[in-house]
């Protein structure tokens, strides 16, 4: 099919998800802790190993309450019709209207990776990623050609990460979000070789999605309840940021010396700030890092095997020349409520005004199309 926009980081997140998905294909043995929807006095509900999740139908991984009137993006997803009581991201014929709807011609798709760090049992972890990827293989099948999901795969686990990836690549996913910030063991850590050497055999890119990074919280309930808005203020506008330390992290490990041909993307991280942070480990490789003994600079490695997304930001073109204009992807962040659905080409023609005809291509269409197999 022809493409014109592909958005490379548009999500289906737990609380959207078939409420028997879980039951229906769980071992036994977990059966009466997996996720499923119970109906109560309040409305349907997701429960998991005895605990209330949330609602749903609700916003993001954290099961938040969705209301009008609190958050302007919400406001037009309601007027849209996102919220008319079907669920639109899992199912593929309403998922497709929204993206009609938005101009969008195929997604790369995150899942519920940041679900499976509320589990204490890493078993039920595992189950809860390999049910979802191979019903996500299915729901791309559908309308072939109009997305691509990325497999979610555990932290827990060097090797167990790896065993999921595998198997997920079989299912003909094509490429990973693994949450590193809840990780067993730290990006840099060399234990994560097995999984880095699987990703590149099965030409996987992994994706390190902002999730789960924390800025300092208030600390007492009188506190939080006078300094609650500055608190989530000072949270959302640094997320992205926390993408330097999985960028930083990533290339000082050696993963992309010991292993060419694996890709690593910076899921919803933005990019304005990259130029500082490539010039930093620039200048500290060339004064003592360098023997570590890579053969590249770390901005070298980034330029080969890095990419990062963004949705609105309006500094991008500024910053292409340094950053490089293959290693960036737009994103809608489809349907999350700090996207730009259904708003993309309004945002678009806003962030990317003046840039050449190609360059827009490439950060709208071709980049993400090369990396995911949609331009084969």
């Amino acid at each position: 099919m022809e493409y014109k926009v592909i958005s490379g980081d548009s999500h289906i997140d737990i609380s959207w998800m078939p409420g028997n998905l879980w039951i229906e294909n769980s071992p036994a043995s977990l059966r009466d802790q997996v996720p499923r929807v119970v109906e109560t006095k309040d409305g349907p509900v997701w429960i998991a190993e005895g605990k209330e999740l949330g609602a749903f139908g609700s916003r993001g991984t954290g099961f938040q309450k969705v209301q009008k009137g609190a958050i302007g993006r919400i406001d037009k997803m309601f007027q849209a019709g996102f919220y008319d009581g079907q669920p639109h991201p899992s199912t593929p014929e309403l998922r497709l209207k929204d993206m009609q709807m938005d101009g969008i011609d195929g997604e790369v798709i995150y899942g519920l990776t940041g679900a499976g760090t509320l589990f204490e049992n890493p078993e039920l972890t595992r189950v809860l990623y390999e049910v979802y990827n191979a019903w996500v293989a299915d729901f791309c099948n559908t309308y072939p050609g109009r997305w691509v999901a990325l497999a979610c795969i555990p932290g827990y686990d060097p090797k167990v990460a790896a065993e999921v990836l595998r198997n997920a690549s079989q299912l003909g996913l094509r490429g990973a979000d693994f949450m590193v910030a809840k990780a067993v063991k730290p990006l840099w850590h060399k234990d994560w070789d097995v999984l880095w050497q699987v990703a590149a055999e099965c030409n996987m890119p992994i994706s390190f999605h902002i999730a789960g990074c924390q800025v300092r919280a208030p600390n007492d309930p009188e506190m939080a309840k006078e300094y609650l808005m500055q608190y989530q203020a000072t949270q959302v506008s640094l997320n992205q940021v926390f993408g330097s330390e999985f960028l930083a992290s990533i290339i000082f490990s050696g993963a992309c010396e010991r292993f060419p041909e694996f890709k690593f993307v910076l899921g919803e991280c933005g990019v304005t700030w990259i130029p500082h942070v490539l010039n930093r480990m620039d200048e500290e490789w060339d004064d003592r890092f360098h023997k570590l003994g890579y053969s590249l600079k770390p901005s070298e490695f980034w330029r080969r095997q890095g990419y990062t997304t963004f949705q609105h930001e309006s500094g991008v073109p500024r910053v292409l020349d340094i950053v490089g204009e293959e290693n960036v992807l737009w994103g809608n962040d489809y349907p999350h409520n700090d996207g730009v659905w259904p708003d993309s080409k309004e945002t678009l023609d806003e962030d990317l005004a003046g840039v050449s005809e190609e360059t827009f291509r490439k950060l709208t269409r071709d980049n993400t199309g090369k990396l995911y197999g949609f331009l084969d």
